[in-house]
């Protein structure tokens, strides 16, 4: 469907096998922003972990903001390498049960960014179920997916809001393993949300919002 087009750090590598940091625009985040402006005393999740540049700029807007670092929590019940480890049945149900670990409808936006992307069927439905029950009707999630078919692997970012346009991704390590989302694929995986829209990028990163 379409209306459109627990803390844990994980050490930086160094070398060449440390992703560079990007500043880049999202139109997806633009429309998160809008959303946000249209409304008083909204409800956020960040869901990169805590960061003060998100905090400073949620709360600006009027709007309270918590964390629950997703991909923290993937190094920590799934070791270094994300993908592989994610088959062990004890991992996988370690990590959903620390997980969006909310009331039903604790919030009216979040902030996923790229985590979805390094989890495997069936975790990664089990916590897109999660995370649509701890959403409030009418609430947008905003998502991205690498959208390079041709990498085996893709970097490990954390994301720091700069302005309403502009976000900067930082390093958080090196490289992990990826499957490939088309849109289909990703229709089907929210097809319990009320709409999905996608945003045409110029890079290799595909930019959704998901309206519970």
């Amino acid at each position: 469907m379409r209306f459109g087009g627990s803390s844990g750090a994980l050490a930086k590598p160094s070398g060449k096998d440390t992703p560079p940091a990007l500043t880049r625009h999202s139109s997806g985040f633009e429309q998160f922003c809008t959303f946000l402006r249209s409304s008083e005393g909204l409800s956020v999740l960040d869901m990169s972990g805590a960061s003060q540049a998100n905090i400073t700029f949620i709360t600006s807007l009027g709007h309270r903001i918590s964390s629950d670092d997703i991909v923290g929590t993937m190094q920590q019940c799934f070791g270094a390498d994300f993908f592989e480890n994610q088959q062990a049945a004890s991992n996988a149900q370690r990590f959903i049960e620390q997980t969006l670990t909310f009331p039903d409808q604790s919030f009216d936006g979040a902030l996923v960014w790229d985590a979805l992307q390094f989890l495997v069927p069936p975790v990664l439905e089990d916590t897109v179920a999660q995370l649509l029950r701890v959403m409030r009707p009418g609430g947008l999630i905003l998502l991205f997916f690498n959208a390079d078919e041709k990498a085996g692997r893709t970097p490990v970012y954390n994301y720091r809001v700069q302005d309403q346009k502009t976000l900067l991704q930082t390093p958080r390590s090196g490289y992990q393993r990826t499957q490939h989302f088309n849109n289909r694929m990703l229709e089907r995986l929210f097809e319990r949300a009320a709409s999905v829209k996608f945003f045409l990028t110029r890079d290799h990163l595909r930019e959704m919002i998901v309206r519970r």
